[in-house]
């Protein structure tokens, strides 16, 4: 029961989309860092000796309102217009202004908000880009150089010029190497991102390898081995009938011989492009080897089978390929039958092969059906 009521606050709090949630536990860890700033800051006011008076409380007003309304705008969606829907650059410019307007009320002990400033500048350091990270070094040192030198200006018994003169020659120092190892870990990240986009488009084109022909594009042979015995598997479960085909280009080592393989690749082409324009768009046209094919028609029984056969025949016949000048034309002879109970799939692969030879000897351009 208390877990489910965590569950019910912890979406109430961050939401349910991944991307959402990720943003918002990074925000909520940004405003619990900036709760411990603030009272460790009036923490650091009142053994310092210096005043809790109406200027601390208003950069605790702008400290805690500010990150609470940047986690309002992430919540809200309203962030998702912005090229960054995090805010990231937002959450650390406007912790850099809060930590530098907390130097000016530290007093004696402001020393403590430089390691603050480090930990600011770290939480982007994963996230942000070269260029944003020496703006925001930049931003950081404009900010507690305008302080120290204000302070130093108003308050030169408690910030000493020479005191402050030397705090932000060390911020001058040590903002230029933290922005640079920054800017090295964003070169770091980009490069594995682009290795991991290039590792990506590996996979895919082995995929593409390994399940495709890549004469025509069409499934190969493995490929729709492992789609039939889905579809059996499917009809040993369901009860649906299943239809397999082989068609054989007639004549193709003629065209061939007259005009070379690459006519013959050409002719394969077309034949592909036919086949497929001519199926309905739950049939398989693979390439079973050579100029054989074949044709799975899931969920399908005998008539609809061979008015589909008949169509894939007719286009083929009607194929025009030019190959270099000359213009070739193919038939196709179509074994075709259904899958029975009982059987498996070599035997129902057995039957067609013979069905498709009877196509061949009976003249060829036909289908033969059983």
């Amino acid at each position: 029961m208390a877990t489910a009521h965590l569950h019910r606050l912890g979406d109430l709090w961050l939401g349910s989309e991944p991307a959402q949630r990720l943003r918002l536990r990074q925000t909520s860890l940004a405003m619990v860092l900036m709760v411990i700033s603030v009272a460790m800051l009036h923490y650091a006011v009142r053994i310092g000796g210096g005043e809790r008076g109406l200027a601390l409380w208003a950069w605790t007003v702008y400290s805690l309102g500010g990150m609470a309304a940047i986690y309002a705008t992430i919540r809200s969606g309203w962030s998702l217009h912005f090229p960054d829907p995090s805010l990231t650059r937002l959450q650390i410019a406007f912790a850099i202004s809060a930590a530098a307007l907390g130097y000016a009320q530290a007093g004696p002990l402001r020393g403590a908000c430089f390691p603050v400033l480090t930990l600011i500048l770290m939480f982007g350091m994963f996230q942000l880009r070269a260029r944003s990270a020496y703006e925001l070094s930049a931003f950081a040192l404009v900010w507690f150089g305008g302080v120290m030198g204000v302070m130093a200006a108003l308050k030169p018994a408690s910030y000493p010029p020479a005191v402050e003169i030397g705090h932000f020659v060390m911020l001058a120092c040590m903002l230029p190497a933290v922005a640079v190892l920054t800017a090295r870990l964003s070169r770091i990240r980009r490069r594995l991102s682009d290795q991991r986009k290039e590792l990506a488009r590996a996979l895919d084109q082995l995929q593409a390898i390994a399940t495709r022909d890549e004469l025509t594009g069409l499934p190969n042979r493995r490929q729709v081995q492992a789609l039939m015995d889905q579809v059996l598997l499917r009809s040993l479960r369901h009860h649906h009938d299943f239809c397999i085909a082989l068609a054989d280009l007639d004549h193709f080592k003629r065209v061939n011989d007259l005009h070379g393989h690459s006519a013959g690749d050409a002719v394969l082409r077309a034949f592909a492009q036919a086949g497929q324009a001519a199926m309905r768009g739950t049939d398989v046209l693979a390439r079973w080897g050579g100029e054989e094919f074949l044709v799975l028609m899931p969920d399908t029984a005998m008539p609809p089978a061979l008015g589909g056969m008949e169509r894939l025949r007719e286009h083929t016949a009607a194929l025009q390929v030019d190959v270099g000048g000359a213009t070739v034309s193919v038939t196709v002879s179509i074994g075709l039958t259904g899958h029975r109970r009982g059987e498996t799939l070599a035997q129902t692969l057995e039957r067609a092969d013979r069905l498709l030879y009877k196509a061949k000897a009976e003249g060829r351009n036909r289908v033969c059906v059983d």
